[in-house]
């Protein structure tokens, strides 16, 4: 059973010129344990989906499903909260929160014992090559890559089924971006995790189970070169 569906899901907004048609009739699957890779041009509308998925904006029309259920049915900020995590190209770190209160914040929210909480976000930040070093380094301490893996294991210690990646690559150079991709990948395959990445980066997408295209609000699954 697919994890997360979309089903002639259509979004618009206006800006001052005209009515931007975002995303449309927008209909794919993705289950857990792929690595899934949306690639387009800027403004093909792969960020409006990322937003949609992740419960942020509501579709005009169609169906955003998580494990078979409309999220209109259900508590979309339970849903944020316990079962799907973005992690975004400026990292959105707290920059007034050392790197191990960082990856233990969503923990705290849940209301999770603060020791509990401790030693999961110590296990998220060993997952990501990062130790006990960098514990109490604030955001600005740390390099992009490090700032990259400190907001990819705050996702995973948040539990969350779904991973949403909105280029997460892109302030990386070319050698933190490997790293970060691997991590990406482990996730998927290694954890059962639902991982989709939205890039411009055909090299990201190569390395995807699955690649779906974005153009002018339309997806469609990319299907393999013979």
């Amino acid at each position: 059973m697919a994890c997360l569906t979309l089903e002639n899901v259509n979004f618009q907004y206006k800006n001052k010129a005209q009515t931007v048609r975002a995303v449309q009739e927008a209909t794919a699957q993705f289950e857990r344990g792929k690595f899934y890779a949306i690639i387009g041009k800027s403004g093909s509308g792969k960020t409006t989906l990322v937003s949609l998925l992740a419960g942020l904006d509501k579709p005009a029309d169609g169906e955003v499903a998580f494990e078979g259920t409309n999220l209109k049915n259900l508590n979309v900020y339970d849903y944020r909260l316990h079962h799907v995590s973005v992690i975004y190209q400026s990292y959105n770190l707290f920059p007034l929160m050392t790197a191990l209160e960082n990856v233990m914040f969503p923990l705290y929210v849940r209301k999770t014992p603060k020791k509990q909480a401790r030693e999961a976000a110590k296990q998220a930040l060993a997952m990501v090559g990062l130790d006990e070093r960098f514990y109490k380094r604030l955001p600005s301490m740390l390099s992009g890559g490090e700032q990259q893996r400190v907001a990819i294991a705050r996702a995973l210690a948040s539990g969350s089924e779904v991973l949403l990646a909105d280029e997460p690559t892109g302030n990386l150079d070319e050698e933190n971006g490997k790293i970060v991709v691997s991590l990406l990948k482990t996730l998927a395959h290694e954890q059962n995790r639902c991982v989709i990445v939205v890039t411009h980066d055909l090299s990201i997408a190569a390395q995807a189970d699955v690649v779906f295209e974005m153009r002018d609000g339309f997806i469609r699954e990319k299907q393999p070169e013979a």
